[in-house]
């Protein structure tokens, strides 16, 4: 009778634990839904402080760890910068992702000059922050002095300012950014 109690103890304890974990992960759970991640057809990256070949060398390395075509992206010269731009759409995420693995290279062997990048994007629908329309184009870039290696921040041409961790993926209004000076060298637009 002793085995009996313990069996039907454990089949209780495991339906209760299977009910927490579908009300808690399931379809309906807002803690494990993946964020929304419209997919980006334009977009730039401005790099310096690279030569080309570490810029073409992280893209290999970026593509690989995100499982995209090592001919997503191209690299062109843009003055005393680099230019990178895709091929195909990628998601939002892989275009924050993008910037930030810009900034912060695995081989970085730059010596006293860092590495900058930022990005221009026309923010998509369904991620657009409140009072921010979707198309508008912001920069995105590492803030100087980041500490958190997680995380970028983007600008929108009339001055809004947001801080976007990974983490959370949300758009947080900020009282001003901490843009690196190749932001001021950047045009909002999507080509040149």
């Amino acid at each position: 009778m002793e085995s009996r109690d313990l069996f039907a103890a454990a089949c209780l304890v495991f339906v209760i634990a299977v009910v927490m974990l579908k009300l808690g992960y399931g379809p309906a759970s807002r803690r494990r839904r993946k964020p929304l991640a419209p997919d980006i057809r334009n977009g730039r990256v401005i790099v310096t402080g690279l030569s080309a070949v570490q810029v073409k060398a992280s893209l290999a390395e970026f593509a690989k760890l995100y499982d995209l075509d090592a001919a997503t992206f191209t690299v062109k010269a843009a003055g005393d910068a680099l230019q990178v731009t895709w091929t195909r759409s990628i998601s939002s995420h892989i275009a924050l992702y993008l910037v930030n693995y810009l900034a912060y290279p695995a081989d970085d062997t730059s010596g006293d000059r860092r590495a900058e990048a930022v990005g221009v994007i026309a923010v998509p629908q369904g991620i657009a922050p409140e009072g921010l329309a979707p198309g508008t184009l912001t920069q995105i870039f590492v803030p100087v002095g980041d500490t958190e290696h997680d995380l970028v921040h983007a600008l929108a041409a009339d001055g809004r300012a947001f801080r976007i961790s990974f983490t959370r993926m949300a758009w947080e209004p900020i009282g001003s950014p901490k843009a690196p000076a190749l932001a001021g060298k950047v045009a909002f637009a999507l080509e040149g």
